[in-house]
């Protein structure tokens, strides 16, 4: 314990000059705890540092954890906390605890009575939990470290600057604000409309919705764990690529100008099926010929045409799998991901993914024809893994590094790139992500009051995005889901198929697009040109940052865009009146340049 205190010491003396303070709490291995108020290191500009170095950590330290001094509260305090994935809370509760292990942004804020920080992570940012514990009504916002869990030592210093955010800023929007001006400052990300200049079909992107079409796949949850050519089972063909291109007729008839269109499932034995393998192309689907037949004519319907792939699962049945490519837990058992169409999911390592298989991947892939934003799945949709494998060891930093060159390396062979989710370790190379949350709607944690657009306040205008898997198929949806499409900003995402799994565990709803019939067809591409008729209204937002958003009356949303345009979005039963103007119920407007527009359908 003495040594603990003194090494805290250490650390503590070179940043005797701050005003702020921080606990640093740290348990080690015989479960003894002790705790040290530093005072911060003042970098100016209202912000100021938390620094220590991983040296200065007794290497029997299983937990790390930090609380700001106003990362505290009382319940009834005014203000609240915000966490990287959009979660808001006030301080109303007498006990419950709230953990995020895994955080989409390296940012997390406190608005109380006194101050209004914004917490930017900027060394070890892939290893730490987010907590609000309560406890007789005291709040405390905790940045945890846990060691034990990650199998290593820390290997860079913990950095962590606060900054004090004043007057406008002083709210979650400002939160975003501050972390998107770091991430553009230090070169992180660059706006969409800078890269414009040099990827076309990024341009193009913006104002096309994405339509995602299932082909094929096995049964999923699959009952056959460990599969081979002779026990695999079957592949369903469900959209096949001659269906795909009477889908390309359906969109050009109903006036769809611009579209996206992405295969899933194009690949050898259809979605999830024997990656890392994916050639050949499925043959129950038509084969190469076929799909190379479709990719020309997508093009020639004025349409960008791309594909879905997965460099972080691997199964069994690949010709190319081996358990030398697999990732491993510290006690050198492969990492699993679940039971997916391939059967047990193995967890593959970024390192040797990328030196045998994505560069030769890619080139093969865009030699069938495919131009645009190339989907590969997962990446950014989970923490960057670590490996502990012998062979090629990897913390989270490393693995961080290596999924990074993946997607840039789509980017260079395809014209741009997407993934999953709204994981940002590859912020600076993503063009696209599928959903930004899995639950804006639906029932929270009892911390939570309420999802805010913290993430699209940050990204807006750098990295297109569809709010949450929620809103996929957002015009076949309830008025809620279509208000949180708009009020979000939206790109709009729609999928054939969305809705696959024979356990009916869909985490995009139920309410799905078909195509197996011309009745289903046809409700498809209605629901696609009312999405298209709307989205030309509101597509040059993907442009613009996203600046504010903020509850201006009790379920009544105002979204404001950096070049002056508003979106009011009125989830109440009754009319609302803004600006001398009424928004109707469960409606919104879009503001701009001083006209009034309202949604065009019910």
């Amino acid at each position: 314990m003495k040594k603990i205190l003194t090494t805290l010491m250490l650390f503590s003396a070179a940043v005797a000059f701050a005003t702020d303070t921080v606990e640093v709490r740290i348990t080690n291995q015989k479960g003894e705890k002790s705790v040290k108020t530093i005072e911060l290191k003042d970098m100016g500009k209202g912000i100021e540092r938390l620094h220590i170095d991983a040296g200065c950590i007794p290497i029997d330290a299983t937990k790390i954890d930090i609380v700001h001094q106003y990362g505290k509260a009382k319940k009834g305090d005014e203000g609240y906390w915000v966490f990287p994935n959009g979660a808001m809370g006030t301080f109303r509760l007498d006990k419950s605890h709230y953990k995020l292990n895994k955080t989409p942004l390296q940012l997390y804020g406190v608005k109380t009575k006194n101050k209004t920080f914004a917490a930017i992570v900027k060394s070890m940012m892939y290893e730490y939990d987010l907590i609000v514990d309560v406890k007789n009504g005291e709040y405390e916002i905790v940045q945890s470290y846990n060691l034990k869990e990650m199998g290593y030592h820390l290997y860079d210093p913990i950095i962590v600057d606060f900054y004090d955010l004043k007057g406008d800023d002083a709210n979650y929007s400002g939160m975003a604000r501050a972390y998107r001006k770091y991430q553009l400052d230090r070169g992180a990300v660059k706006t969409i409309k800078e890269r414009i200049k040099n990827q076309p079909h990024l341009k193009y992107a913006s104002e096309a919705p994405e339509i995602r079409i299932r082909q094929g796949w096995k049964p999923v949850p699959a009952k056959v764990m460990y599969q081979t050519v002779a026990n695999e089972p079957p592949m369903k063909p469900v959209v096949t690529f001659d269906r795909v291109c009477e889908i390309i007729d359906e969109l050009k008839s109903k006036g769809v100008e611009k579209a996206e269109l992405c295969l899933v499932g194009w690949n050898i034995s259809g979605h999830d099926g024997r990656y890392p393998q994916i050639f050949p192309v499925e043959p129950k689907l038509g084969g190469e010929e076929k799909l190379r037949k479709l990719i020309k004519k997508a093009q020639d319907a004025g349409y960008l045409i791309v594909c879905h792939t997965n460099n972080t699962d691997g199964y069994s049945i690949a010709d190319t799998f081996s358990l030398d490519i697999t990732g491993k837990l510290a006690d050198g058992r492969v990492q699993n991901r679940g039971k997916w169409a391939g059967g047990w999911t193995h967890a593959l390592c970024a390192q040797p993914i990328w030196h045998r298989y994505v560069k030769q991947d890619h080139k093969r892939i865009r030699d069938l024809g495919f131009e645009g934003l190339h989907y590969i799945d997962v990446i950014s949709c989970i923490e960057p893994d670590a490996c502990h494998d012998p062979k090629h060891p990897l913390n989270r930093k490393e693995n961080a590094e290596y999924v990074y060159k993946m997607m840039q390396n789509a980017r260079e062979v395809f014209g741009g790139s997407a993934s999953e989710g709204p994981f940002d370790h590859v912020a600076g190379a993503m063009d696209y992500a599928l959903y930004i949350s899995f639950n804006v709607m639906g029932k929270q944690h009892p911390t939570i009051d309420r999802v805010v657009p913290l993430w699209q306040i940050v990204y807006n205008g750098i990295i297109l995005s569809n709010p949450s898997a929620e809103t996929t198929n957002y015009t076949l949806k309830d008025a809620k889901t279509q208000l949180k499409q708009i009020e979000f900003g939206g790109r709009p995402a729609f999928y054939y198929h969305s809705a696959f799994r024979d356990d009916g565990k869909n985490w995009m709803g139920l309410i799905d697009l078909r195509c197996q019939t011309q009745k289903e067809l046809n409700e498809s591409g209605d629901a696609l040109k009312r999405a298209w008729d709307e989205f030309s209204n509101l597509k040059h937002l993907q442009l613009e940052f996203m600046d504010s958003h903020e509850e201006i009356a009790k379920d009544v949303f105002v979204t404001r865009w950096a070049n002056g345009d508003e979106i009011v979005s009125n989830y109440t039963d009754k009319d609302f009146e803004y600006k001398g103007k009424t928004v109707k119920p469960m409606k919104y407007v879009f503001i701009r340049g001083g006209c009034w527009f309202t949604r065009l359908f019910n």
